[in-house]
C-alpha cells in the first residue's frame, strides 16, 4: 500500500513539473499564424462547372483580436473579415458586394496552402489559396 502511494505521489509530482515548465505558446503560435499567412496568395477556386484563378491578399485586422482581412476574397473586389483559431480560418456571413458569404479555411501545418469551403449565396464552392502571385506567360 505504502508502496502505491508513493508511486501515485511520485506520478503527480512529475506530472506538475512537466507542465508547469513549459512554456506557454499559445500566444506565439498565434502570432506565427498570422504572421505566415499575410501576405499575396494565388487562389484556384473551383465552382464546379467554372474554375477560376485570381489574387487576393491577406492582412492583419487590428481592430479584431486573431483578426485578418482577406482583400478580394471571392473575386469581386469586396474585403472579408475573418478570425484565426489555431490553423483555421473562419469568414462569418457577411455581405461582399451583392453576393452573402460564409467561409471556412484550413492552413496547412507548412503554410503553403489553405483549403476553402465557401458558400455565397447558397452555393458551395471550393478553393486553394497558395502563396504568391499570379504570373502570366508573354505570348511569343
Amino acid at each position: 500500500m505504502k508502496k502505491t502511494v508513493t508511486l501515485a505521489i511520485s506520478l503527480i509530482i512529475a506530472v506538475f513539473f512537466q507542465f508547469s515548465c513549459q512554456t506557454d505558446l499559445g500566444d506565439l503560435d498565434r502570432v506565427t499564424v498570422i504572421e505566415n499567412v499575410i501576405g499575396k496568395w494565388h487562389v484556384v477556386r473551383d465552382d464546379g462547372d467554372i474554375t477560376s484563378e485570381y489574387q487576393v491578399e491577406i492582412i492583419e485586422d487590428n481592430e479584431v483580436e486573431n483578426g485578418i482581412i482577406i482583400t478580394n476574397f471571392i473575386n469581386n473586389g469586396a474585403n472579408a473579415h475573418a478570425t484565426i483559431n489555431d490553423l483555421e480560418i473562419t469568414v462569418p456571413t457577411q455581405q461582399l458586394g451583392t453576393n452573402t458569404v460564409n467561409a471556412s479555411g484550413v492552413i496547412s501545418n507548412d503554410f503553403q496552402s489553405i483549403e476553402w469551403n465557401i458558400t455565397i449565396d447558397n452555393d458551395n464552392v471550393t478553393a486553394t489559396f497558395t502563396p504568391g502571385t499570379i504570373t502570366k506567360k508573354l505570348a511569343l
